[in-house]
Formats: structure tokens, C-alpha cells, sequence
């Protein structure tokens, strides 16, 4: 707020300006409290040096209170230059009687700076080069990085003040104002709270509410009501590989497609992470949301286009539907996730609606959850290992450590089924901790007891590797074990060494410093360049066992696989064919140099006991499996 000077008033008479002086003292009073309590910064500057500023000033700039009175006004901008530079653009404008309005980076105290919303203007719109001038600033820094919308929305909000020489009319104005813009301030928070950031949608909240209306509306017209939850599959795999920009761009374009391929009267809400649920308008059966399903789930599988990448994310949708599923909120939402779940469970890219035998997985899924954070513990993991060997001799000459989980229950579960769930709930790091830990353990045991299985190759996820200490882990480890760092061998996704090229590199000149030798898994499947490889201190490429399953038929997969070959030969790495379970795909390999593999045709994963058992006293795999 900004107080009219004494100088306005009108002098008409010592008897009547002594009568206005007073009425004007006590209104200064009242706006003195508005002044202090102000949600904006104020400020009265005479002769650039400032001459009265209220808290909330102060604390946006970093000054204690009072400090800033009697400073110059150079004092909060981040140069002399920048003070001169704002002084010409804003005195001409202040001269001929007008506000300026900009905005503009201000400095606080400590160094740092702010965006903030500013406006000057002449204390006394008649004389204005020698009134002194008022300053109201904002910060905008959060909410330019909020939401957008909000931004549009507070530039499209224009104070208009009324210029009056009466000094209440001027005040009164001000203070509708200063009203006007906290019931904004309150609308805008008030949408927040009911509105996802990233994408704008309705949150859960909102859904929550809107769900609630739903049903009682159903019941009461004897209808039905669906609930359709969306999950994108895979997209973890995306946001971890190629980082959280490309991954929360993806999700503002799902929501965008979702909200054009539905009708005004349906909502669409992002309720978390890559979750989304759609609540049609009018109360839709079971055929009716199985219908919309189905056009969503095309629309929503065909490729997008982020940042450079050209993306592919496939939905899998649950549908529980009122009164049948439940009749409340929570309950039918609880019920369309379980759903789901059982559609990623049953190959993903498909539509499944709720019914007992949905509610059972999930329960077992939820109760097999709770037993995984106790397996590492209780010593339910093991490791099974399988060998790889030189194709020329087919000589063994190291094994890859694979993860088991031993259950009391339920006998031996395969990794495809527990490590899923272990990322999702952030168990990966300490289930990827025990596994590296015991591989080493065994290299050690093995070397003491004259075994000697050639290096031993760890699986990392992206998440493990994407940790700023896992070299310094990596290292810790194998110190603890005593084991020679170059029998170690980390394998990460082709996919994971292609996210932040800047930090992957980073990562693996420690690995490879500590001399681990690192291996690219599932090469071919993901967005290596040669540049990239030439880079990175790698030892071995892995092709992908898709590209082996169909050798040597498949003419595509033979050339792929040919050149994988030829690529690794020219860079000087060693290359290794997963999932070889033929003699034909053998011969093809052995055929173009490949240096190694791995599969079924040589030996299955193994506990490490009938690994030793097998293969201690035998020079070759072949002579093993033969046997």
C-alpha cells in the first residue's frame, strides 16, 4: 500500500488543512498496519536511497529488519550497470506520470537472486520528479516454476489504480486491489490443491470427490458407474535410462492425448507417478467402459515424440465398475489398480476388469511385497551361476552370478518375478548390495579351494548405477571380500549406459579405475552410437539373446548379429551371444568370430556347489556336458 504524502492535500485554508492533517494521521495509522502486514514487498524510495520499506520487503531481499532504510537503491541489483540501466528505462516513465510495471532479477543480501513482478510509480502523479517513488515487488520464482498457467494467469492480472488528489479515494483503491489479488492468490492455491503440477490434470483429490458424486449419482438412478485406471508400461525403464526431463515430457503428453480422445463432461486425473484414471461423464456400464478403454489404449500405444527420442509406451488398464466392485470411492479405486496389476501381469498392453480371482493376485502380490523386505535378512536369497565359454574351444571361462529367491513357501521364485517388484519399492539397492557381496564371497571361497571360474559377471540396474557412491560401494565390497578386482565383472543395460553420457561416463572410469571390467547387457536393443562406445572404458558387448533365439534363419538377425561381431572387433572388446541353445546358432557364431557365449546349449544356471562339481576338474564345457 502506499501512503499519499502530506503535500497532496489540498491547502485551502490553515484551518481546514490542520482538520485534514489529523483525519489524514489517523488514516495513516490504519494503513500503517495494511503496510506492515502486506503479502507483497513495498517500498518508498526518495533520491535513490530508500526511505521506508515494510517486512515483507525485507525478508524477500535477506536484509533484518530496518537495515535496508537509508541504502542506496544499487543495493538490490546485482550491479551498478544493472541499477543504471533500470533507472533509464524507469524515470522517463515516472516523468511524464506513468507506472512501470517489468519484471526483473533482484539480489538479495546474500548473493543470490530472485525473480520478482515490480512496479514504480511516482508518489505524487503532479510532481512527479519530486515525490519520491513507490515500489511494489512480488517474487515469481516459484510460481514461474509451478505452473505455467499461473504465470498466464497473474500476467493477465492488471492493477488499475485510481489517480485521485484525494487521498482517501487513492487508498480505498488500493486497498480493493490488495483484496482482489489475495482472493486470486486464493483461487490459485485452491486450484493447486486439487490439480496435479506436471500435467494440470485433476489429482486425486479432486477425483476423489468427483468419484463420490459419481456413485451417489449411480445409486440413485439405479445405474452404473466405471472407474478406468491407466498405468504406462515400462515407463520406469524410460524415466530411469533416459532421465526424469524426457520422462515427466512423456507424461504431459500421455495426459494431453488422454484429454483429446475424451469428451468435456469425462475427467481425466493423474492421481501419481505414471498413474492416470479416467471417470466418464455419465455413468458408463461395463460395456460402455470396456469401448472407451479400447480406444484409449490405441491411442495412448502410438509413439511419441520427446526431446529426440521417438518413444513407445503401451498402457495396461484396470476397470472397476459401481455398485458391483464397490460403492465407494477407495473401494473402487483399490479394486480398478488391482485390475491393473493382473493386465501388466498377464502381458501388459491389455484391458482386465476387477472380479475374486483378480482380488486374490493382488493380495498375494501385496503379501509377497512384505516378505521380500524380510528376504534379504533371513538369508532367502541365493545365487545360481552359469557359465559362459570361449566358442573357438568351447574352453569355460567365466560365469554370470543370478539372483534367486528361496522362499519358505513357495520353493525357488526366479528373479523375473521378485526384482520388478524390488525396484519398484527401492529394495533393488540393497537386494543389488547382498548379490555383489556374495558373488565375491564365492570368488573367494572358489580361489581358496583351488576352483579358479575366471571372472564373475554382476547384474546392476539403472538405479544402482545412477547412484552418485556406487564406485565407492563397488570398491568397499570388494576390499571386505579380498578379492582381486579383475575377476569382478559389472554388467550394466546398453539402455542405463545411454542416460546422462556426462555421469555414466563418470561412473564407469571409477569402475573400471578399481579394475572391474564392465559389460554392456542387451546390446543391440537400446540407443548406442560408435562415438559412445569409443568413449566409455568397456571390455565385452553382450548381444541380446532376441537377436539369437532365430539364428541363423533369420537373415535380419544375422546381419545384426554379424555386425555386433565386427563392431566389437574394431574397437577391440570382446563380444558375447546370450541365450545359445542350438549347435546351429553355435556354428553360426563361431563362424563370424563371435568370442563367446552363453545359454542352455552349454549348461543351465547352477547353484555353486554343482558348478564347482561339474566343472573343477574339466578343462572344457563341452567335455562337461557331455559327460
Amino acid at each position: 500500500m502506499v501512503y499519499a504524502p502530506v503535500e497532496l492535500l489540498a491547502k485551502t485554508g490553515h484551518d481546514a488543512r490542520l482538520r485534514e492533517e489529523r483525519s489524514l494521521r489517523q488514516l495513516l495509522l490504519k494503513y500503517e498496519a495494511i503496510l506492515e502486514n502486506a503479502s507483497i514487498g513495498i517500498a518508498f524510495t526518495r533520491d535513490q536511497r530508500f526511505e521506508q520499506v515494510n517486512p515483507r520487503f525485507e525478508q524477500m531481499l535477506g536484509w533484518p529488519r530496518a537495515a535496508l532504510v537509508g541504502q542506496p537503491g544499487h543495493v538490490i541489483w546485482r550491479s551498478r550497470q544493472e541499477h543504471a540501466a533500470i533507472g533509464a528505462f524507469v524515470g522517463p516513465l515516472l516523468a511524464r506520470g506513468q507506472s512501470a510495471d517489468f519484471e526483473h532479477e533482484i539480489a538479495r543480501r546474500d548473493g543470490g537472486s530472485f525473480l520478482a513482478r515490480i512496479r514504480a510509480k511516482s508518489a505524487d502523479p503532479t510532481h512527479p520528479t519530486r515525490g519520491g517513488t513507490i515500489w511494489i515487488v512480488e517474487d515469481v520464482t516459484e510460481e514461474r516454476r509451478a505452473v505455467e498457467a499461473l504465470r498466464r494467469a497473474h500476467d493477465e492480472l492488471e492493477i488499475r489504480l485510481r489517480e485521485t488528489t484525494e487521498a482517501l479515494a487513492e487508498a480505498s483503491a488500493r486497498l480493493r486491489d490488495e483484496i482482489a489479488e489475495r482472493e486470486s492468490a486464493e483461487r490459485r492455491i485452491r486450484h493447486l490443491a486439487h490439480h496435479d503440477v506436471l500435467t494440470g490434470l485433476p489429482n486425486r483429490r479432486l477425483l476423489h470427490k468427483r468419484l463420490e458424486q459419481a456413485v451417489v449419482s449411480a445409486r440413485a438412478g439405479g445405474r452404473s458407474a466405471a472407474v478406468i485406471l491407466i498405468d504406462l508400461d515400462r515407463f520406469k525403464t524410460i524415466n530411469d535410462s533416459l532421465g526424469h526431463a524426457v520422462g515427466d515430457a512423456l507424461l504431459r503428453a500421455v495426459a494431453l492425448r488422454l484429454t483429446d480422445a475424451l469428451g468435456a463432461a469425462d475427467t481425466v486425473a493423474r492421481i501419481g507417478g505414471d498413474e492416470f484414471v479416467v471417470l466418464p461423464g455419465d455413468a458408463a456400464d461395463a460395456d460402455e467402459a470396456t469401448a472407451m478403454s479400447a480406444r484409449l489404449l490405441e491411442r495412448l500405444s502410438q509413439p511419441y515424440e520427446i526431446t529426440g527420442y521417438s518413444l513407445r509406451v503401451t498402457p495396461s488398464i484396470g476397470i472397476s465398475v459401481c455398485p458391483r466392485d464397490g460403492e465407494d470411492a477407495e473401494t473402487l479405486l483399490s479394486r480398478a489398480d488391482a485390475a491393473m496389476y493382473h493386465a501388466k501381469a498377464e502381458g501388459r498392453q491389455c484391458v482386465r476388469f476387477f472380479t475374486e480371482k483378480v482380488e486374490r493376485v493382488s493380495t498375494q502380490v501385496l503379501q509377497l511385497e512384505n516378505e521380500l523386505h524380510a528376504a534379504v535378512s533371513r538369508g532367502e536369497l541365493v545365487l545360481h551361476y552359469q557359465p559362459r565359454v570361449e566358442l573357438s574351444r568351447r574352453g569355460f571361462v567365466a560365469v554370470e552370478a543370478l539372483v534367486r529367491w528361496q522362499h519358505p513357501r513357495r520353493g525357488m521364485i526366479g528373479p523375473a518375478e521378485f526384482i520388478p517388484l524390488a525396484e519398484e519399492t527401492g529394495l533393488i539397492h540393497p537386494i543389488g548390495e547382498w548379490v555383489l557381496r556374495e558373488a565375491c564371497r564365492q570368488q573367494r571361497l572358489w580361489r581358496e579351494r583351488g576352483f579358479v571360474p575366471g571372472s564373475i559377471a554382476v547384474n546392476l540396474s539403472a538405479q544402482q548405477f545412477r547412484t552418485p557412491e556406487l564406485a565407492g560401494t563397488v570398491r568397499r565390497i570388494i576390499e571386505d571380500a579380498g578379492v582381486d578386482p579383475r575377476t569382478i565383472e559389472i554388467e550394466i543395460t546398453e539402455s542405463t549406459l545411454m542416460h546422462d553420457g556426462g555421469h555414466a561416463l563418470s561412473t564407469l572410469q571409477a569402475l573400471a579405475a578399481l579394475g572391474v571390467r564392465i559389460s554392456i547387457d542387451d546390446f543391440g536393443t537400446g540407443y548406442s552410437s560408435l562415438s559412445y562406445l569409443r568413449r566409455f572404458p568397456v571390455h565385452l558387448l553382450k548381444i541380446d539373446r532376441s537377436f539369437v533365439r532365430d539364428l541363423p534363419a533369420s537373415a535380419d538377425d544375422a546381419t545384426i548379429v554379424r555386425a555386433i561381431s565386427g563392431l566389437a572387433a574394431s574397437l577391440g572388446l570382446r563380444v558375447v551371444a546370450e541365450g545359445v541353445e542350438t549347435e546351429d546358432q553355435l556354428h553360426f557364431l563361431q563362424g563370424i568370430g563371435c568370442d563367446e557365449g552363453q545359454g542352455f546349449l552349454f549348461a543351465p544356471p547352477m547353484p555353486a556347489a554343482e558348478l564347482e562339481r561339474r566343472f573343477a576338474h574339466r578343462g572344457a564345457v563341452g567335455e562337461a556336458c557331455s559327460g
